[in-house]
């Protein structure tokens, strides 16, 4: 069941000065995937997956696929981060599936500004619509506070760490 109709299901979106969209990451960018088995499973779930391709698989299994996300390479992860960037601001989740969807977004941000800067630092201009509007609309994602925690509460410190 999608999100109910009388309930906005887009946030606006702003114009991204993205003239070119980015090529998919090529091998040599996910560089020894093999090493990790983590990586190496983003890898055979990601690899080669243009960006809306992988919104599809996200999708699927939001929880999944955003802990994917969370072991790839740099241009990997920054690459289908935009990717999810459009996905939640379109919020086409199942029901069930949008909480988790939302609640993982913003801790998947907020884990990669704590422990690699520099795998999203450069991207965070282009997140911070999506970002935004995920954390002030918990209520549209039906993402339960006593449940997910405060989604502004992840703001804040997503907002903090980024601007340190």
């Amino acid at each position: 069941m999608k999100v109910h109709s009388n309930m906005p299901r887009r946030a606006p979106m702003k114009n991204h000065a993205n003239p070119k969209p980015l090529p998919v990451p090529s091998e040599e960018q996910w560089g020894n995937y093999n090493a990790d088995l983590d990586q190496n499973h983003a890898h055979s779930v990601f690899a080669g997956r243009t960006n809306l391709e992988a919104r599809a698989l996200i999708r699927s299994s939001p929880i999944e696929r955003l802990e994917d996300l969370r072991w790839m390479p740099p241009a990997p992860f920054r690459y289908y981060m935009i990717g999810l960037r459009d996905l939640m601001l379109a919020n086409d989740f199942e029901d069930l599936d949008a909480p988790d969807a939302a609640s993982s977004f913003l801790r998947l941000v907020l884990y990669k500004l704590e422990k690699q800067p520099p795998y999203i630092v450069s991207i965070m201009p282009e997140l911070l619509p999506a970002i935004e509007y995920v954390a002030r609309n918990q209520s549209l994602f039906k993402a339960k506070e006593s449940i997910y925690g405060s989604f502004l509460e992840l703001l804040t410190r997503i907002h903090s760490l980024y601007q340190e």
